[in-house]
């Protein structure tokens, strides 16, 4: 089995006595979070278990020419000119529980090819971690494409219809609101994890906070605001920076604009006109570090951005979110008293100031955001997985679902 074919990103174990088991993991590069949590299962299911090969499959690359148009650019549009007329969709496919965000024909037609190495991969296992992945992956089962079991990931703190696919064998989910969601249209609470969302365990790792900072090249001696916008930058950084010099305090803002080089070029403008110190990263793996030396993180509430500032037990403001999920998101997490939310720019320099002044509202912000997290999360994750190498089919829950700290979740 030559596995070279097969586009993606995976761990490939040297040769042994033993066949290797292989493990697909679906996605589809809608954003950057589905393929960051994509990557810390992989690794999850490679540390300390060496009989795998799994490969990441990016769903986009392998498809028609014609699908990120008609799939995935309109969804784009939307959220950037018409976001009310996406919360509406949104809502109207709740409402209706539609299991569906395409009809068939789209993922057939426009992803054939990707069924197509799917096939020749032949996987022991297909783990997804993005809505459309889940509806591919569930019509290559249906249709014969491949006959292994399917692990649903979910990364936002509620569910959608379309991840109920009879083809479907396991689900693990973020949260217990999640599961209850999943159960009423009809899963078995047998067939579901409350795992968590995965993410790196770094974030979960306490730092010297001065000594980090300084790490960084800031001041212990200013509060540091973390802005995020997540990986696409759909949150205009440069414009709440600005908003942030109303706090009349010396500040650290340190600005991460992700993939947006648009973004990252106008937040470096701002460096030396404003009266705040700036410091602005595109892309960058030192987020664990820059959670660990932050005060307070403003940032859009993307599943794992706001998994990763709870593990660090960082206080939060969450604005400009994607409307449906991201909205979701915000209400769970206002509601568990780990985060503010800022309905416009305007909020933000009063909250932010609030926040900063207020020391012992962050203190018990960071003690119940880490109550609420799920650090382990991967690797219940892996777990799950590792049971259905062996099983071949969904397994029954026989154990409590696992407490919020790494070493609990390492469970079968």
């Amino acid at each position: 089995m030559n596995g070279a074919r097969l586009s993606g990103t995976g761990h490939q174990k040297p040769a042994t006595m033993v066949p290797l088991k292989r493990i697909l993991i679906l996605t589809l590069s809608v954003g950057s979070g589905h393929v960051q949590a994509s990557s810390v299962i992989r690794d999850a299911i490679a540390d300390g278990h060496n009989l795998a090969d799994v490969r990441i499959l990016d769903a986009i690359p392998l498809s028609e020419p014609w699908f990120p148009w008609l799939y995935v650019q309109p969804y784009w549009w939307m959220l950037r000119y018409r976001r009310q007329a996406w919360r509406w969709l949104y809502e109207w496919r709740l409402r209706k529980r539609h299991r569906a965000t395409a009809p068939r024909w789209v993922f057939r037609r426009g992803c054939a090819r990707l069924l197509e190495e799917i096939k020749f991969f032949a996987p022991h296992l297909v783990i997804v971690t993005e809505i459309a992945a889940a509806e591919i992956a569930a019509l290559g089962k249906r249709e014969g494409w491949f006959s292994s079991p399917i692990l649903a990931v979910l990364t936002d703190f509620h569910a959608e219809p379309p991840w109920v696919q009879p083809e479907i064998d396991y689900y693990c989910v973020a949260t217990e609101p999640a599961k209850s969601e999943l159960i009423g249209w009809g899963i078995s609470p047998q067939r579901i994890l409350v795992s968590g969302i995965p993410i790196d365990p770094a974030f979960a790792v306490r730092h010297d906070r001065a000594e980090t900072v300084r790490s960084i090249g800031l001041s212990p001696d200013r509060p540091v605001v973390l802005l995020m916008a997540g990986g696409m930058g759909m949150a205009p950084l440069d414009k709440m920076t600005i908003c942030l010099e109303a706090c009349g305090t010396p500040l650290h803002v340190v600005a991460i604009a992700g993939h947006d080089r648009s973004l990252h070029e106008k937040l470096q403008r701002l460096r030396g006109r404003m009266a705040l110190d700036v410091a602005s990263f595109g892309w960058t793996d030192r987020v664990p570090e820059l959670m660990a030396a932050a005060d307070v993180l403003i940032t859009k509430p993307g599943g794992l951005t706001v998994s990763e500032a709870l593990a660090s037990g960082l206080s939060m403001i969450l604005t400009h979110p994607i409307p449906g999920p991201e909205e979701r998101n915000i209400h769970y997490l206002v509601k568990h008293h780990v985060a503010l939310r800022a309905p416009s720019l305007d909020h933000l320099a009063p909250l932010t100031c609030r926040l900063l002044a207020q020391t012992e509202t962050r203190r018990e912000m960071a003690r119940l955001a880490r109550e609420l997290s799920r650090p382990g999360a991967a690797h219940a994750i892996a777990q799950v997985a590792r049971a259905l190498l062996e099983r071949g089919t969904y397994i029954d829950l026989l154990t409590p679902p696992p407490l919020r700290t790494v070493e609990s979740a390492f469970l079968m």
